[in-house]
């Protein structure tokens, strides 16, 4: 019977560490999930197939006003090593209403990374420090604050990593990137509605 309890205690840990494997590296891609963090109360959302079709869009624009004049999506894209882990599948986009009697409204953005989340979290964690910060956690999910004085004034860029999603917002209160959280973690009805 002892020689069983050690081939027993090593078989259920192979299982588990293979079911973790398996989770962390094998999600299966879900259609529209990048609309599970846009709030219900968004005024515009824009869903992409991928960051070429964003940048060739209209939005693109909108956006660059919001981040500010001296930004570029664009240049960000093609100078970034992180566009196969952040943004090679749908990516979703919304304006929401005027939050917190602000003079900006605020810009939410999630993109679809799957089985690439774990590796983008070893990324982000890795940059820490110059333009990157990390602010803390919401429920599980660790939050970001990219710093750059190209930003427009009062601006904040927050960035959040899901077990599916990477999520960003723009907003003046750095605190919107948290309803972005609950509505993905369904505390908050999300936006369903087409392109």
């Amino acid at each position: 019977m002892t020689k069983t309890k050690p081939i027993l205690t090593l078989i259920l840990g192979a299982l588990f560490a293979g079911a973790i494997v398996v989770y962390s590296f094998a999600q299966p891609f879900k259609p529209n999930a990048v609309r599970e963090a846009v709030p219900a109360g968004a005024t515009f959302v824009f869903k992409a197939e991928n960051l070429d079709e964003l940048l060739n869009s209209p939005v693109c624009g909108q956006l660059e006003k919001a981040l500010g004049g001296e930004v570029s999506l664009k240049t960000i894209a093609a100078s970034n090593g992180w566009k196969n882990l952040a943004a090679s599948s749908e990516i979703a986009v919304a304006s929401l209403p005027f939050r917190n009697a602000g003079h900006q409204k605020t810009w939410a953005a999630a993109s679809w990374v799957g089985w690439r989340s774990p590796w983008l979290r070893w990324k982000l964690e890795a940059a820490v420090g110059g333009k990157l910060e990390f602010v803390g956690k919401h429920a599980v999910w660790p939050i970001w604050e990219y710093k750059d004085p190209a930003l427009a004034r009062d601006q904040h860029l927050m960035f959040a990593l899901t077990d599916n999603l990477l999520i960003a917002c723009l907003s003046e209160n750095p605190t919107d990137i948290l309803l972005l959280l609950d509505t993905y973690d369904k505390r908050v009805p999300f936006h369903a509605q087409g392109k």
